[in-house]
């Protein structure tokens, strides 16, 4: 079912020049000879259309000033199009600025029965509601005073926890889970969650990437002009870090450079001390591999549990009909820590090309904070037959980062401590 639609929508926002709004200032026009008003059109949303369907969640990237809220207030009929359609199917639950609805002398208690009613819930459905939401807030001690002498995280808190007491088709949330602090926004991410998987409909705005890539299932990525581009979360936030990354360098960015691999030292994935550590007979012969995270920025070094990926480059040689890749993750004393080859998920590579490319997402990987080798492989197995195309044994490598909590032996472990 479709949510939210958009056909043909544009959103353009006037800019006076030489606009007297005293009379200093319309003396001083006169003088200069600048009287005659000029009007420039700002374009934040350009002839856009899209479908948002029932149960997605989905991630609004891009820099300061390319339309993201706007977006938002166009779906919650804050503003509206100056041409195209917008149709919203369901009821709305808005988080798009700290407090919004809030009056500033008014007490927390008082305003979450204000700001609860502008949401569309009945007094009853309110006081029914309170404890939750003073609970998960963690102000309690703080609700008879006026928020105007509350912290902006104090403030948030409490929005965010009457905005998402009720129970919408459609919440849309915009960049303020930063004023948290970390606990806090874990607890804002587990509730987005729980949304989600009650299959609600998330529009969700973001400068965290991090966070677009956990819970969005497609991202749309806005450049300036109001030009959208919709993917994969994996795909858009590669885009977006690109051209922040471009317009730091002073590279004019486009987005036909979507596939452009940014120049980077490959030789810093690879542990030069073990190279000549290699075998087989090159029918298949790998020439690059390196690591790098979820939103394909190019590293060697992740976090414990952190999902990242394995990528691997070979070209053919000979003629060979079907292979099998995998790895070995290996411990700096030689501990044969991991296998993994694509032949265990079944799965096999055929239509081997001459140039081949793959990536492997490895993912909630519990190791504790060291460095690792990597041994890449492409063999065959026939049977009792094992053929091996290209093994670099111990020749790549990645670093697992330390954390604040002394840790032993290699694998971290989940415990539930009961008292």
């Amino acid at each position: 079912m479709i949510m939210i639609e958009f056909k043909n929508v544009t959103k353009y926002f006037k800019i006076y020049k030489n606009k007297s709004n005293s009379i200093k200032e319309s003396f001083v026009n006169k003088i200069l000879n600048r009287n005659k008003m000029e009007v420039n059109r700002f374009p934040v949303i350009n002839d856009t259309s899209f479908k948002i369907y029932s149960g997605e969640t989905i991630g609004i990237i891009g820099e300061n000033g390319t339309g993201k809220s706007t977006t938002l207030k166009l779906i919650s009929k804050i503003l509206y199009p100056n041409s195209g359609e917008v149709h919203v199917h369901g009821s709305i639950a808005s988080l798009l600025e700290i407090g919004i609805g809030f009056q500033p002398d008014l007490t927390g208690r008082e305003n979450v029965f204000l700001y609860g009613s502008i949401l569309g819930l009945k007094k009853h459905e309110i006081e029914a509601k309170y404890d939750d939401i003073v609970n998960f807030a963690e102000i309690e001690e703080f609700m008879d005073s006026a928020v105007k002498n509350y912290s902006s995280g104090m403030y948030m808190r409490l929005a965010f926890s009457v905005a998402t007491s009720v129970d919408p088709d459609i919440l849309l949330v915009d960049e303020v889970l930063s004023v948290g602090d970390a606990s806090f926004q874990k607890k804002c991410i587990d509730r987005i969650m729980d949304f989600k998987n009650r299959g609600k409909t998330i529009v969700f705005v973001s400068h965290d990437m991090g966070s677009v890539r956990k819970i969005c299932s497609r991202v749309f990525f806005i450049k300036r002009g109001g030009i959208f581009t919709e993917g994969s979360p994996e795909k858009m936030i590669g885009l977006y870090l690109k051209l922040v990354k471009d317009k730091y360098l002073g590279i004019n960015s486009s987005l036909d450079e979507e596939n452009a691999v940014l120049d980077v030292d490959f030789n810093v994935h690879r542990a030069m001390e073990y190279a000549h550590l290699q075998e087989g007979n090159k029918k298949l012969e790998i020439t690059k591999v390196y690591f790098s995270d979820l939103s394909g920025k190019i590293i060697n070094i992740f976090d414990s549990g952190e999902d990242f990926k394995i990528n691997i480059e070979f070209k053919k040689n000979e003629e060979v009909e079907s292979a099998i890749v995998g790895f070995e993750i290996i411990t700096p004393d030689d501990y044969l820590l991991i296998y993994k080859s694509s032949n265990q998920d079944a799965v096999e590579l055929v239509d081997i090309k001459e140039i081949n490319f793959i990536s492997i997402l490895v993912k909630d990987l519990r190791l504790v904070s060291s460095n690792y080798y990597l041994s890449p492989f492409l063999i065959n197995e026939d049977h009792d037959n094992k053929e091996i195309f290209d093994f670099r044994r111990k020749n790549y490598i990645f670093n697992i980062k330390e954390n604040n909590i002394r840790e032993y032996g290699k694998i971290r472990v989940q415990c539930d401590w009961d008292f």
